[in-house]
């Protein structure tokens, strides 16, 4: 066990490889790729490619992708190395959907076809998952090409590998396999989302402080994981790992650490009769302590009425909303909040968050929400929450798309992925199928810190 789970008494190591708990990040647009792959109204689409470099999170990814999948499908994960053949993948494959192997060599593809026949009948289908997908073999290259082929119209498919498997599936499959081929890229997080991915897995780890991400130690291992989960952990580990060991150390010393070293063999040392002459410092004391006193006393004071006064505070612009139809209210507090309660009102140098924002930082990090639309104009934004049919629970808030202000419409706030796809679906009819997505809180809490705001308004 790591010298910092002790030293944080954390409930277990969070940066360990553990896929099975509940600290996926929804931040490098992995919760939009959850959704995406998860959609199956995309008929063009017969596979699903999410390719990323080493310890850029497809595990994890996978794992997040069996936690999510409807409960009409029924999710299975399986791992392939370079040496695993077409027979060992596809006894792979039925023992994680519980299917006996038949005795009876080459009949597992029947039993598989059988098992996913009786699956579509009662209005389910599999959710097959294949991890490594860059080491698969020829062999097993075809069997994902007959998977492919039979179409029980109840299996969907999905490869997770490196980089090269985007080039392998291209250069390999057969053009009819590649014409329904959807290629997704696992991005790497910024700095602002590996500051909140640490903090989201110390905290479910049982850690209810934020660690500081500005020490030289921390930035220093901000600029090297380079964004990828597999770095971010093993640098989180080592740097808290030698934090605790450096308390553990400074505590066993206990309170005589500071005891004065014995000079180095050598070393000339000052004759006793020098060193202890404490009536000497005494008198060198007294004298620098009235030398000032009086200056203290003697030094001109600056009257208030002779400093100069401070300039006038910037006043605060309004925005200008149609006549026609005024923005609901969760909308008109965050505008209320932005420009001030009237023309007197004092611009800060850094802006407030809005209540709408505040909310939202408040919200579990865990939670869901619903994307509506983005824009650079603040005012469209207002009109399109005017105009819009929403919900109890609405507004929007604000990013950066590099060094411009980014404002985002979101609705609603869900505890659980079911209730966000419900309201997603319910929303596309007025919006339409490509307009809204679901959006994981802590990504929101992650674009809202980069927009530079204070604590409150």
């Amino acid at each position: 066990m790591n010298a910092y789970v002790q030293h944080l008494r954390l409930k277990h190591d969070p940066f360990a490889d553990a896929i099975g708990r509940d600290d996926f990040y929804g931040g490098g647009n992995r919760d939009n790729l959850v959704y995406t792959v998860l959609d199956r109204e995309r008929p063009a689409v017969s596979l699903d490619a999410v390719i990323g470099p080493s310890g850029g999170g497809k595990t994890r990814l996978a794992s997040r992708l069996c936690e999510c999948a409807p409960i009409h499908e029924l999710p299975a994960l399986v791992a392939v190395d370079l040496f695993t053949t077409d027979t060992q993948l596809l006894g792979a494959i039925l023992r994680e959907l519980g299917i006996n192997p038949p005795s009876e060599p080459g009949g597992g593809l029947d039993s598989l076809s059988e098992h996913t026949i009786n699956l579509n009948r009662d209005g389910k289908s599999i959710l097959l998952l294949i991890d490594n997908a860059h080491e698969l073999g020829p062999g097993c290259l075809r069997l994902v090409e007959r998977l492919l082929a039979n179409r029980w119209s109840a299996l969907h498919l999905v490869l997770l590998g490196e980089d090269q498997l985007a080039d392998m599936l291209q250069a390999r499959l057969r053009e009819r396999y590649r014409a329904g081929l959807a290629i997704h890229q696992l991005k790497p997080l910024n700095r602002v989302e590996t500051a909140e991915y640490i903090h989201l897995k110390l905290a479910r780890a049982g850690n209810d402080r934020k660690l500081s991400m500005t020490s030289q130690a921390a930035l220093d291992m901000l600029q090297q994981c380079g964004g990828l989960p597999g770095k971010i952990n093993a640098l989180t580990a080592a740097m808290l790992d030698r934090q605790a060991q450096a308390n553990a150390g400074h505590a066993s010393r206990g309170p005589h650490a500071a005891r004065r070293r014995p000079p180095p063999r050598g070393a000339q040392t000052k004759p006793a009769q020098q060193v202890e002459r404490p009536e000497i410092r005494y008198l060198w004391q007294a004298f620098a302590l009235s030398i000032v006193l009086a200056v203290v006393v003697l030094w001109p004071v600056e009257t208030p009425e002779s400093s100069a006064s401070p300039p006038p505070p910037a006043q605060a612009q309004r925005i200008a909303l149609p006549a026609s139809a005024g923005p609901p209210a969760a909308a008109t507090a965050d505008a209320a909040n932005r420009t001030g309660s009237g023309a007197g009102a004092k611009e800060n140098e850094f802006p407030s968050l809005s209540r709408f924002e505040l909310l939202l930082l408040d919200t579990p990090a865990d939670h869901f929400t619903v994307q509506l639309v983005g824009a650079s104009s603040e005012e469209s934004v207002l009109e399109f929450i005017a105009s819009a049919q929403l919900g109890g629970v609405h507004g929007y808030y604000e990013t950066r798309q590099g060094r411009d202000p980014w404002f985002v419409v979101v609705d609603g706030v869900y505890s659980d992925w079911e209730a966000a796809m419900e309201a997603r679906s319910r929303l596309a009819r007025s919006f339409g199928e490509n307009g809204p997505w679901i959006r994981r809180v802590s990504n929101v809490h992650a674009e809202i810190a980069r927009s530079g705001k204070r604590g409150g308004p």
